[in-house]
């Protein structure tokens, strides 16, 4: 494969159609130019030939946007020669998947979108290019082909293995599931507890999902009450179980009740014994500044008849000074509370 490096403009440089990221983190872009303008472009962009004098990029849309961002005019460029589409479409996508996690959205459209071209004969083919095993091509396309047929509000925010484990179900249980997850009624995190959920669904009667899709049972629940043939003995359970659950919410919910009252006595308290100590504060600042003041003035004019004083009028005089000395300490003491405050 040949390649050159170059400094090329930026208006000669256009984003990948097939960009495998479809969303750019702004906040992201930015940081990246800010730091390019500090310290520089570390790794240069790939590019490849196209219409002429113009380019495609093939890694490195990111940094590309954040020179646009930075106002640079020019970027260093790696310019590739490709044999054919497959061969850039694959290193833009092990680009993007090193640097920085794609989506489960991205990564199976763009896998798909690599698989379609039909240069490859077989997913254990492809899945060698990538650097993967050939289940995860197999899983990515599979995943790619149900999310297609999903509304918007039960696919976005679901992630390939929740696809997968739900992929039995029929198709408007399968939505009313998935649109949980994706609004994090369900944690997809815990992969088991969608494969259970899913697998319960699979064999339950109408009543009993219901029930379970409505949170008035579990899924340990509804896998119980399932084994029951009668439908009025289901209908006895499940009204049992949802009682059951509704006093546990009633208790959870006194108990929390309880305990933000108590915590609110307790905050109510401490605001009481803080203006309590504000205000005595306040009071202290006064006192203490209105007696070093008093004291001040009496000893600036003391001093000016210091030459023509007795004995008793230089003891009352060093007496005020005494006083005014421990108006200070109790002022520097006063001026420590606060800064232990503050530092708290």
């Amino acid at each position: 494969m040949k390649q050159e490096l170059k400094e090329i403009s930026l208006e000669k440089i256009y984003p990948n159609f097939y960009q495998p990221r479809e969303k750019f983190d702004k906040e992201q872009i930015q940081e990246l130019a800010s730091s390019i303008l500090s310290n520089g472009l570390i790794n240069p962009i790939s590019v490849r030939v196209w219409k002429g004098n113009k380019f495609m990029i093939v890694a490195g849309e990111r940094r590309w946007r954040a020179h646009k961002i930075a106002g640079l005019k020019t970027i260093q460029a790696v310019v590739k020669e490709y044999k054919n589409d497959s061969e850039w479409m694959i290193e833009s996508l092990i680009e993007n998947l090193q640097r920085e996690n794609l989506t489960s959205i991205e990564r199976e459209n763009y896998i798909t979108k690599i698989w379609k071209i039909g240069k490859f004969q077989s997913y254990g083919e492809l899945a060698k290019q990538l650097g993967v095993n050939e289940e995860n091509i197999r899983q990515n396309i599979k995943a790619n082909e149900i999310r297609k047929d999903l509304p918007k509000q039960a696919s976005e925010n679901i992630s390939t293995r929740t696809l997968l484990d739900t992929q039995r179900l029929e198709k408007k249980e399968k939505i009313e599931l998935l649109t949980k997850i994706s609004k994090g009624d369900i944690q997809q995190t815990d992969s088991n507890t969608i494969r259970n959920y899913s697998r319960v669904l699979e064999v339950s009667p109408k009543d009993v999902k219901e029930a379970l899709f409505n949170d008035r049972i579990n899924v340990q629940q509804a896998q119980r009450i399932s084994k029951l043939s009668s439908e009025k003995e289901r209908e006895r359970a499940i009204k049992q179980h949802s009682a059951i659950k509704n006093v546990e919410q009633n208790v959870e919910r006194n108990i929390k009740n309880q305990t933000d009252n108590q915590a609110k006595r307790s905050w109510d308290k401490r605001l009481v014994e803080t203006k309590n100590w504000l205000n005595g504060f306040k009071y202290a600042v006064t006192e203490h500044r209105q007696s070093a003041e008093k004291c001040f003035k009496i000893l600036m004019i003391a001093t000016k008849f210091l030459p023509v004083m007795d004995d008793n009028q230089k003891e009352k005089l060093n007496d005020d000074l005494d006083r005014f000395l421990e108006t200070l300490e109790k002022s520097k003491q006063i001026a420590d509370k606060i800064q232990g405050y503050v530092e708290k």
